[in-house]
């Protein structure tokens, strides 16, 4: 395997790790805690739902444009999709989602995998980053979830001042 699939799927797994101890560490209460009050209102909970549903579209993503497709269509609805989705495992247990979520960081490294040296360069739209390759794209899986992370640990932060 290259060192960029490599790195990336280093990368990936270590996150995976970072992100389930951290959902696993936080109490009931603090993941009940309202991260986001603006267009959706996410608990803690609700932010590793959103991990959930956002990588399994972005597999769908990632092999739409291994195929040669064009990526995310223009009118994909971002808001929607961020409105709706989330909220369909609202009935998971917090063990439940992060069985989900593990699936799908280990579902997104064999995509990685599979990849040819080439086919990480591939190009595409994605609906949040604009166009790119597909390195860029993988790579945002992990730093996508450390900025939500980052966000459930500030507002834990101000809920506790």
């Amino acid at each position: 395997m290259n060192n960029r699939r490599a790195d990336i799927i280093e990368k990936l797994e270590r996150g995976a790790g970072e992100t389930i101890a951290f959902f696993k560490a936080l109490s009931p209460a603090e993941l009940s805690v309202r991260v986001y009050d603006e267009e959706v209102q996410w608990t803690g909970r609700q932010v590793l739902a959103h991990f959930i549903t956002v990588e399994g579209s972005m597999q769908r993503l990632f092999k739409n444009i291994l195929a040669g497709g064009p990526g995310t269509p223009e009118d994909f609805d971002l808001e929607r999709f961020n409105r709706t989705q989330p909220a369909k495992l609202d009935g998971l247990s917090i063990d439940e989602l992060i069985d989900r979520f593990t699936i799908v960081r280990r579902e997104t490294g064999a995509i990685v995998e599979q990849m040819e040296e080439a086919d990480i360069d591939r190009t595409g739209r994605h609906v949040f980053l604009g166009n790119g390759n597909l390195e860029r794209f993988v790579r945002w899986a992990y730093k996508h979830a450390r900025h939500h992370e980052d966000d459930v640990r500030n507002a834990l932060k101000m809920n506790n001042d």
